[in-house]
């Protein structure tokens, strides 16, 4: 009986570890795009799954309550935030996001347009999240829209910028640093950066 005590004990701990939900890495999609969803690196038993996209608006979710896996096609270029949650079998859940930046390949610029100072620039060429040269309304308009969202929206908008800028400075680093700020700071940062 005392040999079954410690082999008892370690289940019913083993039974007791939360679910966590892992929705995968952020990606980057050409507009049409259609994206595999990955939750199955997700930790507990007998986990159930749903998936949410935020906007709803311009991106469509397939089979996102079925299993750990969905598809997300991109029917416009924007910033998208991809929610996982899962739960187990007593109830307990958790949350985890990511996100997928829509660009449309129209909107690119042919490698002959670019001068040694664009291609080299981080905000554009080869340091550029997906290759997209960055039109500085619609990062002013990106920025301003994560600012009014939730701390873990914040922190995937900075961390779609470029960690170092021609003044030596981490715009993205500068923006992580105001996460906890109020929504009315995070935008009045937004405007001084890239809506002058």
């Amino acid at each position: 009986m005392l040999r079954l005590l410690p082999a008892l004990l370690l289940v019913s701990c083993a039974a007791e570890v939360p679910p966590r939900a892992e929705p995968g890495d952020p990606r980057v999609l050409p507009l049409g795009a259609v994206a595999a969803l990955d939750g199955s690196y997700s930790e507990g038993d007998d986990l159930s799954f749903a998936w949410s996209v935020e906007p709803a608006e311009g991106a469509v979710l397939n089979d996102a309550e079925k299993a750990p896996f969905a598809t997300l096609t991109a029917e416009a270029p924007g910033f998208y935030t991809l929610s996982l949650e899962v739960c187990d079998a007593a109830g307990r859940c958790d949350v985890a996001e990511t996100w997928a930046r829509v660009e449309d390949p129209a909107r690119a610029r042919k490698i002959d347009d670019w001068g040694i100072d664009d291609f080299a620039s981080a905000m554009s060429g080869a340091g550029a999240l997906g290759g997209f040269k960055d039109d500085e309304d619609d990062l002013c308009q990106r920025c301003r829209e994560a600012a009014k969202g939730t701390s873990s929206q914040w922190v995937s908008f900075c961390n779609t910028l470029p960690k170092t800028t021609s003044d030596e400075r981490s715009v993205r680093g500068s923006c992580q640093s105001i996460n906890l700020k109020t929504s009315q700071e995070r935008d009045n940062w937004c405007f001084g950066k890239f809506c002058d």
